[in-house]
């Protein structure tokens, strides 16, 4: 019994330390965006920290409940998904007409 108790302690010892690093990385995180962020929070500023406290929020309830992870990770994986997914849309018009190309390397090349 001494020993169940002994590694309850543990674990709780080691889900504070893996909160409290999630926690530092997540304003070490949110101190880099104020600190590379132009004046105001234009349209990707907020989508930026909105990213930053919502996949910080995610990893919090992973540490806080294992059962849960799989949800965290469902929310991290639309986070990855807007991500790779942002952009010009799919069925935007391709202009095949090479004058991109062209003015890239000059009317003389």
């Amino acid at each position: 019994m001494e020993e169940a108790i002994a590694l309850l302690k543990e674990v709780e010892i080691n889900r504070g330390i893996a909160l409290l690093a999630v926690l530092g990385f997540g304003v070490f995180a949110m101190l880099q965006v104020f600190k590379h962020m132009k004046n105001g929070f234009g349209v990707f500023n907020v989508r930026i920290t909105g990213i930053v406290i919502v996949a910080t929020l995610a990893s919090i309830i992973a540490v806080l409940n294992p059962s849960a992870e799989s949800a965290a990770i469902g929310i991290l994986g639309a986070i990855v998904g807007y991500l790779f997914g942002y952009g010009a849309p799919a069925d935007a018009p391709k202009s095949g007409n090479g004058s991109e190309s062209q003015q890239q390397n000059g009317p003389n090349n």
